[in-house]
């Protein structure tokens, strides 16, 4: 009997062990299961955040562009209106530039020059003293005066207030502001002002430069500009800028190409600079046999002034054999 009821009681043992067991191995898979649907709530509030932030970024990275884009487009349309407000401007100034503009210059130039009476001041007066001066005979100066400029006079006055743009002026610009008067009679209008310059010893002359013309002080009258505003500093020239208005002097008319064969190496840039300081001038002229024009360079009258020569002719005479072909 004692060995049964050992053998039950070991039975009863084992099997509450086994109980245990799997209570234990039940919890333990439970444990389990809930840290694996902790580690998936994290990773899936993880990926949210990190979904979130990068459609934050995106939105803000295309709310800049946007706003770039907005801000580029008003400042493309603010300058756009600013140019065409200054083409307007400069459009308007240009059209200002009127005949009866330069006849005022003119003799408002005059007067200061003391070359002109300068009107009397207006006087109040009453009805009946207008009356008498309207019905009484003009003074033949005050009949000059109104007289309108004649084109001597519209050319001098153009020169004198010279391009809005500090250009020389050509002859169709200076025919363009007058009634029936063509380039070429500006031309011999401003051969027959110079020629009254020198002839009465007056101060200005008009040059030729860069296909127009200038007014400009006459070098026996320098000594009186640098009295108020100092001697001009001289600007020297290089020998291969010398060289080159050489050539160009005693070859008046050659071509960028052909006086680039002559010395063997490119003129472009240096004959560039001689015609900015104006001591040559450039012209598009077709050559014979050819379609298209070509540029062609000749001494100013800057360079005639500055080497001391009243024309090409007067250039020191050289052995032919040793010219350029």
């Amino acid at each position: 009997m004692d060995d049964d009821n050992t053998a039950d009681e070991e039975q009863e043992g084992k099997a509450k062990v086994d109980d245990e067991l799997v209570d234990e191995l039940g919890e333990s898979e439970e444990d389990e299961a809930e840290v694996e649907a902790e580690d998936e709530a994290e990773d899936e509030a993880e990926d949210e955040a990190e979904d979130e932030a990068e459609d934050e970024a995106e939105d803000e990275a295309e709310d800049e562009a946007e706003d770039e884009a907005e801000d580029e487009a008003e400042d493309e349309a603010e300058d756009e209106a600013e140019d065409e407000a200054e083409d307007e401007a400069e459009d308007e100034a240009e059209d200002d530039f009127s005949l009866d503009d330069l006849g005022a210059a003119y003799a408002e130039a005059m007067v200061e020059a003391g070359l002109m009476p300068e009107p009397p001041p207006a006087e109040v007066a009453d009805t009946e003293a207008v009356e008498e001066a309207a019905a009484a005979e003009i003074d033949p100066i005050d009949e000059q005066l109104i007289e309108p400029p004649t084109p001597e006079g519209i050319v001098e006055a153009a020169l004198f207030i010279g391009h809005p743009e500090n250009k020389p002026l050509t002859a169709k610009e200076l025919a363009r502001v007058m009634r029936d008067v063509s380039p070429k009679e500006v031309e011999s209008i401003i051969e027959s002002l110079n020629a009254i310059y020198r002839e009465d010893g007056h101060a200005m002359r008009i040059d030729k430069e860069q296909g127009g013309y200038r007014m400009l002080l006459s070098p026996e009258v320098d000594a009186v500009r640098r009295v108020f505003y100092g001697k001009v500093r001289e600007a020297r020239l290089s020998q291969v800028a010398l060289e080159i208005l050489a050539l160009v002097a005693y070859q008046p008319g050659i071509s960028a190409p052909d006086l680039s064969n002559q010395r063997g190496r490119d003129c472009g840039p240096l004959l560039n600079q001689l015609v900015r300081r104006r001591l040559l001038d450039v012209t598009r002229e077709k050559a014979e046999g050819e379609g298209r024009a070509v540029p062609k360079y000749y001494p100013t009258q800057r360079f005639l002034n500055l080497f001391g020569l009243g024309s090409l002719e007067d250039l020191p005479q050289v052995d032919e054999d040793v010219l350029p072909m």
